[in-house]
């Protein structure tokens, strides 16, 4: 009888001329070249050739597509392309073949279901909601690939920077696009999402991280008291920050004085941000506002937290509000066209990216952004231009021209397929 399995990377075929029993399962394969192990009957020797024969339409037409040249095993297959790919082998000895060539009526001994292509994954959305009076996570994606399994995506979560991911749940999710996720009742802070998909083959791919505020449990506001430049500092290189002062005559919204308190404010605020504390961030930001209602900045650095605490709606009010008093300002036009792509919105957030670029078409850091844009949009031809513009325009910008030749290499092999293959 004749057996065959998957071993050590090699298709294991053993047979003998005239068997032939049809593999009830194809066998993945992922790389372009692999082997078949075959076993002849040692009475059928010495052998004068052996062939092996390929089908890619199902058995409608067959192709010799490899010779063994010693007719030893292994013998060594460039796939003809990708899908499924009937396999058919001749062994001859001095009576004769052991079949003719195999016809549109001749079953494969075995089928391999070939892949080269690894899944393309985009992670369009992370927004914090509540479900049943619990924090949840609304985490929406496209995973696209010809030969998926029923559950191929896996959604995982960490602790930035570097903490291990774990999965949302044990089993793979299936490829709906969409999943409400109820978040652990410890969980909350700074969270970074991702969303990986592995097809037939074992090829996987992981989207780019989204960070998410996830809220905390309401707690009473703490006593007003006032923030001085001696605030103790904390380990780490960090300050210490109290709760910001109320308004009073000493500080009339618009006087110089509640400038500059505005100005510190955005300061603080921005150092909170980065230490990860987005929600006193934004405590911060509301009393600069208040303070100073015509500077930009303090509605641009809004808009930013906002961003990182899932607001994205109020957000994108906040860069407006920076734009319509300074319509050139960078960080409100990069934040309004990073709301505007997370929304599908993708010619305003063109429209803004070129506003920068009208200005400074140097900035690399707004052309990596417009090729990101153009790959949501399906230009792929545009995206090219667009990251090599961003790789060659600043060289000093090593982590954009990193970014920048990642991006093309995985357009390259998103985009590669094998001569003469199927698409």
């Amino acid at each position: 009888m004749r057996h065959l399995r998957f071993r050590h990377g090699c298709l294991l075929l053993w047979t003998a001329p005239g068997w032939a029993v049809a593999q009830p399962e194809p066998v993945p394969v992922s790389t372009r070249f692999f082997e078949v192990d075959y076993q002849i009957n040692p009475a059928s020797h010495p052998l004068y050739a052996v062939t092996l024969w390929c089908t890619v339409d199902q058995g409608r037409t067959w192709k010799e597509c490899a010779q063994d040249a010693d007719r030893r095993s292994p013998l060594t297959v460039e796939t003809p392309g990708e899908g499924l790919i009937g396999l058919y082998l001749i062994a001859m000895n001095e009576t004769g073949p052991s079949s003719v060539p195999p016809t549109a009526a001749t079953a494969p001994h075995l089928e391999v279901l070939s892949d080269l292509t690894p899944p393309v994954v985009q992670l369009h959305s992370v927004r914090p909601v509540r479900q049943e009076d619990r924090p949840a996570l609304q985490i929406r994606w496209t995973a696209v690939d010809a030969h998926f399994g029923p559950r191929p995506v896996v959604i995982e979560f960490r602790q930035p920077p570097q903490t291990p991911w774990k999965p949302i749940q044990p089993e793979a999710l299936a490829n709906s696009g969409q999943c409400d996720w109820v978040v652990p009742t410890d969980m909350e802070g700074a969270w970074t999402i991702r969303v990986s998909a592995v097809d037939r083959v074992g090829h996987r791919t992981e989207s780019e991280e989204i960070t998410i505020e996830i809220p905390r449990p309401p707690v009473p506001e703490a006593p007003v008291r006032t923030v001085r430049d001696s605030a103790p500092a904390v380990p780490g290189g960090r300050r210490s920050f109290v709760t910001p002062p109320a308004l009073d005559d000493t500080a009339i919204p618009g006087s110089p004085r509640a400038r500059q308190r505005a100005a510190q404010l955005i300061e603080e605020a921005v150092a909170l941000r980065e230490q990860g504390d987005h929600r006193e961030s934004a405590s911060r930001l509301r009393f600069a506002v208040r303070l100073d209602p015509q500077n930009p900045e303090a509605f641009a650095e809004m808009g930013d937290t906002l961003y990182r605490l899932g607001d994205s709606d109020r957000a994108l009010e906040a860069y407006e509000l920076a734009l319509s008093k300074s319509p050139t300002m960078r960080g409100a036009l990069r934040g309004s066209a990073r709301v505007h792509a997370q929304r599908k919105e993708y010619g305003r957030a063109v429209e803004r990216l070129r506003t920068i670029l009208r200005h400074n078409p140097n900035d690399s850091e707004v052309w990596l952004n417009l090729g990101d844009v153009a790959v949501y949009q399906g230009d792929e031809t545009l995206a090219r231009e667009c990251y090599l513009r961003a790789g060659q325009i600043n060289p000093e910008a090593k982590a954009i021209v990193q970014e920048a030749q990642r991006r093309l290499t995985l357009m390259s092999e998103a985009s590669r397929r094998p001569s003469g293959g199927n698409p």
